[in-house]
């Protein structure tokens, strides 16, 4: 099984591409046809007015050869699994399935983010939550395990890399971490050393050769993220011995 889970600010057209695609399968907080459900879910959304993306579309599939195991009810009740798993399980969300009967079965789930205290679903390290949760449907249900690339780096395995350049510039970024407690230092670091670090989406340093790489390519904790959170304990550590 393979779940996947989008944040999304296009409400409208992801309901009505589940309904154009496929039925009604079950439904919380909100009924109706996809415009009806748009209106009610946009008034649960305008409950809150900083988050610029209010809303989850969300697809789980099974493997081919898993045609037939799922029935309709156990298709409502793993919709029902992985809103608790995500914790939108009491906010409006609608579960539509496609394909029905088909080697491509699979299910639509839109749902809104904020929840009755006006603040929205965290929607951080859901493709680890996405992976868990296929696991744990796929044991519950008998169903052919997916492998997938990502559980390699949730078990922390070792990656080896053929590329020659990577444990150099990987030495280089951890020789940086150490001395920098701001996002600016840490740049400013690297670029002493002939690495470039550019900050977007996500982190990419750039070595001497012009040659790219991603954080996470790198190794886990050089994502963003990552980052992040390598400077700020850094800064935190320096304020405490002060």
């Amino acid at each position: 099984m393979i779940a996947k889970l989008q944040t999304i600010s296009y409400l409208k057209n992801a309901l009505a591409y589940c309904e154009r695609g496929g039925e009604l399968l079950d439904s919380h907080n909100c009924l109706g046809t996809s415009d009806t459900i748009n209106q009610q879910m946009n008034a649960n959304n305008a409950l809150n007015d900083r988050c610029l993306k209010k809303s989850f579309h969300i697809k789980i599939r099974i493997a081919p050869e898993d045609k037939g195991i799922l029935n309709t009810q156990d298709w409502i009740d793993i919709s029902k699994d992985y809103a608790r798993k995500i914790g939108y399980e009491n906010n409006p969300y609608a579960v539509y399935i496609h394909a029905e009967g088909t080697e491509k079965e699979h299910i639509h789930i839109v749902a809104s983010r904020i929840k009755e205290d006006n603040t929205a679903v965290n929607n951080s390290y859901t493709h680890y939550k996405n992976l868990d949760f296929s696991r744990e449907i796929e044991k519950k249900y008998d169903l052919r395990k997916v492998k997938r690339k990502l559980e390699k780096l949730q078990k922390q395995e070792i990656f080896v890399c053929k590329d020659k350049r990577l444990p150099l510039l990987k030495e280089k970024i951890a020789e940086a971490l150490k001395t920098s407690n701001t996002m600016n230092a840490m740049i400013a670091n690297l670029k002493q050393q002939g690495i470039t670090l550019k900050v977007g989406r996500g982190a990419t340093f750039i070595d001497k050769d012009g040659v790219s790489f991603k954080g996470s390519q790198i190794d886990r904790k050089f994502s963003l993220k990552g980052l992040e959170m390598s400077v700020q304990n850094k800064a935190e550590h320096i304020q405490i011995r002060r």
